[in-house]
């Protein structure tokens, strides 16, 4: 089964006129195409005009097309048109642009640059897919690597950081940190990471500095419960381009 995905940041809310030109095109296709509003955290079928309409998307939201289906690449070509008119796809470098902006304006003290978001090709095991979180952070923050490293290794002996099946959340408080940073790894093969919610592909690591005033923690909640969630936590094992995982991890921090 083929699977694609586009994810967008929209321009403008999504019409009536949009959400039927939507639900025409997604019933032309075999593909099961799913629309998914990231900001507001629901998902629905593409070919539901009334399901497609309740969803209220605003300028702004960050949302994403599913396509799963043998016509699946077929259907990703049609509608790259269609989400270029209602926002700005998230697949080249240059569109990272915009929310790391918003991150910049809304937490300046948080660091996630594109450049800390990487993709495995090779098949990795625990210990090494740790060791390239903490190579994708950026070297100037970092005070002591070996603590960093130590301590991110005690955390995960007291348990597995699995949050939803496929997707980790390795996470430490240690002074080996100069401010909050995030480093995210996608994986093309499966890695087993000590969990009966199986192997994960996604991972999400973070690392915040110790003594952090509360109001400063209150970002990672919001990731937290953002990475809980199913329709987000799909979206970002789905997003195909380092852009897109960014966009809905800087979504999920700042909402």
């Amino acid at each position: 089964m083929l699977r694609r995905e586009l994810t967008f940041c929209c321009r403008q809310g999504l019409t009536i006129a949009q959400g039927k030109q939507l639900s025409r095109l997604a019933g032309l296709f075999k593909s099961q195409i799913g629309f998914i509003n990231i900001s507001r955290r629901q998902s629905v079928g593409a070919d539901n005009l009334l399901a497609l309409l309740t969803l209220g998307t605003q300028p702004g939201d960050l949302c994403q097309l599913l396509i799963e289906g043998l016509d699946a690449e077929l259907a990703h070509m049609a509608f790259t048109c269609w989400c270029g008119e209602l926002g700005q796809p998230l697949g080249r470098p240059g569109s990272a642009a915009l929310a790391e902006q918003r991150l910049a304006a809304a937490q300046p003290d948080y660091c996630f640059a594109l450049s800390q978001l990487g993709h495995a090709t090779a098949p990795l095991d625990k210990a090494l897919a740790l060791k390239v979180l903490v190579d994708l952070l950026p070297a100037e923050l970092v005070r002591d690597r070996p603590m960093l490293e130590q301590a991110i290794a005690s955390r995960e002996q007291l348990a597995a950081t699995i949050i939803r099946p496929g997707l980790a959340m390795p996470h430490v408080i240690c002074p080996a940190i100069r401010q909050p940073a995030l480093s995210l790894l996608h994986c093309a093969e499966p890695i087993e990471w000590g969990s009966t919610l199986g192997p994960v592909q996604t991972l999400l690591l973070l690392a915040i500095p110790a003594g952090l005033p509360p109001e400063q923690l209150r970002p990672l909640t919001r990731l937290a419960r953002a990475m809980m969630d199913e329709v987000v936590s799909m979206a970002l094992q789905h997003a195909s381009t380092a852009p897109a995982r960014q966009a809905i991890v800087i979504e999920s921090l700042l909402s």
